[in-house]
């Protein structure tokens, strides 16, 4: 059954009186655009030449003489469909007035689509409300009187050479401006970022409101806007649309980015003029905000903040993200279902294909920040509304879009072609089976290498140095290496001696005198301490003379000790290598000590050797967290791969949870020239890789969602 076609439309209801229509300068290929004004609402809408042309003769009352007048005043040659799509538009838009009770039904219906209930509004717009304050027309004229030489050529100019100057100074100062950065990092901090942002948000409103005050623009209100319940001045500057000059709209739009700019090129040169104290604290923090504002968030322009409004003008494109985007879908429905899709508009080759790119861009953007937005959200809140909101922003921000565009892929499948339609299920299918099966990659890990038997010498207690053994020389167990000298240890074995022999003295005296037998318990007392006082002492020195505890190769000698040198009981003098093969110590995590077994084989890759790799096979797998690495080498700060806790009682305790696999290298008889350290390729078993990705996503929802 075929559903009759409505009527042609043939009586054309009235525009609102108080609607007003201007120039707006040209589109890019010259034609006349212009601007339809809603002033109850603030709104702006741009006309082409064909409905600027059907509006002024609106007041016909009738379609068919409107498209008359228009053929026989213009060149135009306006169709029954044109003027019907505009008349739909302004009753969408309730720009037309209420004459009959059918199109009052209609505009009841339309602000009720248009007013969705509270809770539905609440869920759409707690991320951004704006609250207006302050209606500033009048005010603002008058300041523009007073700050007029702002825009002078010669204060911009100025401005650049105190900032460069600024810059420079920073540049020259950079690790006390990183240390001040990092200084800054603390509650008080906060507080001063906090009114530092008030202030730099301030001039950066005030720069858009000036601006448009300069070229006749009424700035309707200023207020407060939340996004994500972040607090944040705004001020309105819709009615810029009305200006004709695009530069003009862009000068307004970049007014704010220049404001904050500025104020961060002077601040940052004032911070370094100014003495210590309070200002110079209140400077820095101003400075940074709005360096880091400006630079990463207003001159983006993959969201709706200055950077946007500023590559809208400078393109000549409104409504930037809703055309690019539009043109983005209709070529991946081309490319991927192979429809011929219609071009949503007629673009330049050149633009057309940047708009592509750039909303391609913007949804990979998108996608990052509004998954950080809903993680915030559900953080910010308690677990249960927390939970419920970062499923509906999940939801009407991400997967909405994506499955409204699978669902038109579904409706057009009889339009594309075979071949595509299988391919399209086909590649899925394939990535799905690619990303289940087990396949067997191996475990890679920061390892290092070092002797499986080796001993390093250090001096018991500060000492001289009287005998040290050469580098290289090969050295059976028991062999002497290193005879050091103390002198304070030499004086105090003497002073235990010579008292030793006085009071042996004195008890054999006692012996032969009746009157000191009295003295002779305390004598012989006192003969046992200075013994056991001197036999300590011997033991200490007998403690600097080291000597080999096994056959090995002395290596690593310190070049600044010889003979003579004084040394330190915590300095490295040399080390032992024993004959035992070399051992590799990799650190994993602890979701891959599962897949490793004992006897797998690796290849180790030293950082000094890049290229090499040698063989090795795992001895043992340790099941208990490392809790301080073996060498300082392998230290993020000393530049090794693993970053370590600070402020900790270990100096070397890692900060991610590692455990340790020991691996044997099969160097045929050969050896590492020295200590280092590498990666280590283990072979493991076989894996998923879509399983993997999703055990810690599963783990988390089971975590989170037990109240």
């Amino acid at each position: 059954m075929i559903a009759a076609a409505s009527p042609p439309l043939t009586d054309l209801l009235p525009l609102r009186s108080e609607l007003q229509i201007r120039p707006a300068g040209h589109d890019r290929d010259g034609a006349p655009v212009w601007a339809l004004q809603d002033p109850v609402n603030n709104q702006f809408y741009r006309l082409g030449w064909v409905e600027f042309e059907l509006l002024s003769r609106w007041p016909a009352g009738r379609a068919d003489e409107v498209l008359r007048q228009v053929a026989a005043e213009t060149l135009l040659r306006p169709t029954q469909d044109e003027i019907e799509a505009l008349h739909q538009f302004l009753m969408q838009n309730q720009l037309l007035e209420v004459r009959a009770p059918g199109h009052a039904r209609n505009l009841h219906t339309l602000h009720q689509r248009s007013h969705a209930s509270r809770l539905r509004w609440l869920l759409h717009h707690y991320l951004f409300f704006r609250v207006p304050l302050l209606r500033p027309a009048a005010a603002l004229e008058r300041l523009s009187l007073w700050l007029g030489w702002i825009y002078h050529p010669w204060t911009a100019w100025l401005v650049i050479g105190l900032s460069a100057v600024g810059l420079g100074l920073s540049a020259r100062q950079w690790d006390t401006f990183a240390a001040t950065f990092a200084q800054s990092l603390s509650p008080a901090g906060f507080l001063g970022y906090l009114v530092a942002l008030f202030v730099t948000k301030s001039v950066h409103e005030l720069g858009h409101a000036l601006t448009a005050t300069r070229y006749g623009v009424r700035v309707a209100h200023m207020g407060v806007a939340f996004l994500v319940m972040w607090p944040m001045l705004y001020t309105d500057t819709t009615e810029s649309w009305r200006l004709a000059d695009r530069r003009q709209r862009l000068a307004i739009a970049s007014a704010g980015i220049i404001s904050e700019l500025a104020l961060a090129g002077l601040a940052t040169l004032a911070w370094h003029l100014v003495g210590e104290g309070p200002l110079k604290e209140a400077l820095f923090f101003v400075a940074t905000t709005a360096w880091v504002i400006s630079l990463t968030l207003n001159i983006s322009p993959f969201m709706r903040f200055d950077g946007y409004f500023v590559l809208s003008d400078a393109l000549d494109v409104a409504n930037l993200h809703e055309r690019a985007s539009a043109l983005a879908r209709a070529q991946l429905r081309r490319v991927v279902l192979g429809l011929v899709e219609p071009e949503p508009e007629a673009l330049p080759a050149r633009l057309r294909r940047f708009l592509i790119v750039f909303a391609w861009i913007t949804w990979v953007y998108r996608l990052i920040v509004f998954t950080g937005i809903a993680i915030a959200v559900y953080l910010f809140f308690f677990k249960l509304l927390g939970l419920f909101l970062f499923v509906v922003e999940i939801w009407w921000f991400i997967a909405k879009p994506v499955w409204n565009e699978m669902r038109y892929w579904y409706s057009q499948r009889a339009r594309a072609p075979h071949f595509r339609r299988v391919l399209l299920l086909a590649i899925p299918a394939v990535l799905l089976a690619v990303a289940l099966w087990p396949w067997p990659t191996p475990v890679r890990a920061v390892a290092w290498h070092h002797p499986g038997q080796s001993v390093t010498l250090y001096s018991p207690l500060p000492a001289r140095v009287q005998f040290m053994a050469q580098q290289g020389g090969h050295f059976s167990a028991g062999s002497l290496l290193l005879i050091l000298d103390q002198p304070d240890l030499s004086y105090h074995a003497e002073r235990a001696a010579i008292t030793r022999d006085t009071l042996d003295a004195e008890w054999r005296g006692v012996l032969y005198r009746d009157e000191g037998l009295e003295r002779l318990p305390l004598v012989l007392q006192g003969r046992a301490l200075r013994e056991a006082e001197w036999q300590a002492v011997v033991a200490e020195g007998e403690r600097l003379t080291l000597t080999a505890p096994f056959d090995g190769k002395l290596v690593d000698v310190d070049p600044n000790i010889e003979v003579g040198t004084w040394v330190s009981p915590r300095q490295p003098i040399a080390s032992l290598i024993g004959p035992d093969p070399w051992l590799v110590e990799a650190f994993v995590t602890q979701g891959e000590l599962p897949r490793l077994q004992p006897g797998a084989k690796a290849r180790y890759y030293p950082i000094h050797l890049p290229g090499t790799a040698w063989t090795a096979t795992v001895v043992d797998i340790e099941h208990t967290r490392l809790t301080q690495l073996p060498h300082p080498m392998l230290d993020a700060r000393h530049g090794g791969p693993l970053p370590t806790l600070p402020d900790t009682r270990s100096p070397l305790q890692p900060r991610d949870s590692l455990y340790r696999v020991r691996l044997a290298l099969d160097m045929d008889g050969k050896s590492p020239a020295a200590v280092g350290w590498g990666h280590v390729a283990i072979d493991a078993k076989p894996r998923s890789w879509l399983i993997e990705q999703l055990k810690p996503v599963v783990i988390v929802l089971i975590r989170e969602l037990i109240f």
